[in-house]
């Protein structure tokens, strides 16, 4: 075991010349490790250095028992004359330390984990995509029941858990390299509050989105927290306004506008809330023209994050929506807003939007050259009528369903997007449209 020499203490290092130090003991400069789940920390990364006092704060509140810091990757600690000041040592032995944190960390540690950033995978495997993704995103569900009823008591472990939440996005979102997937597919059928499911959408999405724009991190970050917390103030409206989104009174209607603002008044209690996702989640049903609510905000009087969320929650409201019957295909839902709802969004996130979600937008259902059906799984920036399609083939296992890369096949193209009113019925049984609600990236998102 390596020592470390401070000037009142010894403090050990382990083999890989990590040293252990409590949340407390951390300092500007530092390279740290945080030593768990990337799902359990909200960092693009799970090693970093610190460069900002706030990275800090966001450490100390995650309940971690140490962080392991490496010394030779750490900016040295200066006094007010510019002499170097070793880092403060370890609150215990190392070996004590690790067991403490093992029995700290067991209640919290999912029964499934999610793999670190550097696990995710780099190449090639779209199934190993969509498993890993779909994990991410059954663990993002379970934990956003606790961060709702965490935010609804104002604890602060409902923050914590939208957090995290947002963190695991960001991370499959900027640093998933394989063939790709940014969310799975599976059946809100299979979720107890369509709700939760409705704010990971909008919150990937409008992530996906702002990448388009000169956003920086931490921006993105809050947008992604903004998405996830929209609708929080629906959680003081009550069950019977709405569950008749159709049939609601006028009193009825006037009462659920007035969850934007509820919803802020629930965040605010968290001491430091970014007052930018509080202006969000507002605003996000504001329209350019002034017809929104709940203040008839009009152009500029609304934030271009603001812009980018309520877009974004609309066109999932379109797919997704409450009234099966109702709902449009991804391609109608972006065609709807760009042609008739136009005067009710900024041009430059439509356009974006559309760029993003490409011409047949992940979700779409299409026919294929040969006669098949096909469903887009992902966006191809590169070449965007090729993007990977799964196939109606009934003899499919339903775990490994019939993909095909439209760019590996020249004989192969797309023909036409298919209306939903056209489709046979097997066919939307098939897909089970409903179900393709997560939003998918192509692999060279970070360089298109």
């Amino acid at each position: 075991m390596a020592l470390l020499r401070t000037s009142d203490e010894t403090a050990k290092l382990d083999t890989s010349g990590s040293l252990v130090l409590r949340p407390e003991h951390l300092r500007l400069g530092m390279y740290v490790d945080l030593n768990c789940s990337w799902f359990k920390h909200p960092f693009p990364r799970r090693s970093f250095k610190l460069i900002s006092q706030s990275q800090i704060t966001t450490i100390k509140g995650l309940g971690l028992a140490t962080v392991l810091v490496y010394p030779r990757e750490s900016d040295p600690e200066t006094d007010e004359e510019g002499n170097v000041i070793s880092p403060p040592p370890p609150s215990t032995d190392v070996s004590e330390t690790t067991a403490q944190t093992s029995s700290d960390q067991v209640v919290a540690e999912p029964e499934d984990p999610q793999p670190s950033d550097e696990e995710l995978p780099t190449h090639g495997d779209y199934h190993q995509a969509v498993q890993l993704a779909s994990t991410a995103y059954r663990q993002m569900l379970v934990q956003s029941s606790q961060m709702m009823k965490g935010l609804a008591s104002g604890s602060d472990a409902g923050l914590r858990h939208a957090q995290s939440m947002i963190g695991g996005l960001r991370t499959l979102l900027t640093h998933t390299e394989a063939a790709g997937t940014v969310a799975s597919a599976f059946n809100p059928e299979d979720i107890g509050n369509a709700s939760i499911l409705h704010a990971l959408n909008v919150a990937t999405l409008s992530m996906i989105v702002a990448q388009q724009f000169d956003i920086d991190q931490e921006s993105l970050q809050l947008i992604g927290m903004a998405g996830m917390l929209l609708d929080v103030g629906e959680q003081r409206i009550s069950r019977h306004i709405l569950q008749n989104r159709a049939r609601r009174s006028e009193a009825e209607h006037v009462k659920y506008q007035l969850h934007p603002y509820l919803g802020v008044e629930m965040l605010r209690r968290f001491h430091g809330f970014p007052e930018e996702v509080l202006d969000i989640v507002r605003s996000h049903h504001e329209r350019m023209d002034g017809s929104g609510y709940p203040e008839k905000l009009k152009g500029d009087q609304i934030s271009f994050p603001t812009r980018i969320v309520s877009a974004v929650d609309h066109y999932d409201t379109l797919v997704n929506s409450f009234h099966p019957e109702d709902a449009l295909s991804p391609a109608e839902a972006l065609a709807t807003m760009y042609k008739c709802q136009q005067q009710l969004f900024s041009p430059e996130v439509l356009i974006a939007m559309i760029q993003t979600l490409g011409v047949f937008p992940p979700g779409t259902v299409v026919t294929l050259t040969d006669g098949s059906f096909g469903q887009v799984l992902n966006i191809n920036f590169k070449y965007r009528l090729k993007p990977l399609v799964v196939l109606y083939d009934q003899a499919a296992p339903a775990d490994q369903p019939h993909t095909v890369d439209l760019q590996k096949e020249s004989g192969l193209s797309i023909l036409r997007a298919m209306p939903r009113d056209e489709l046979p019925p097997h066919v939307i049984e098939y897909f089970r449209i409903k179900r393709w609600t997560g939003y998918f990236i192509q692999s060279s998102m970070r360089a298109a």
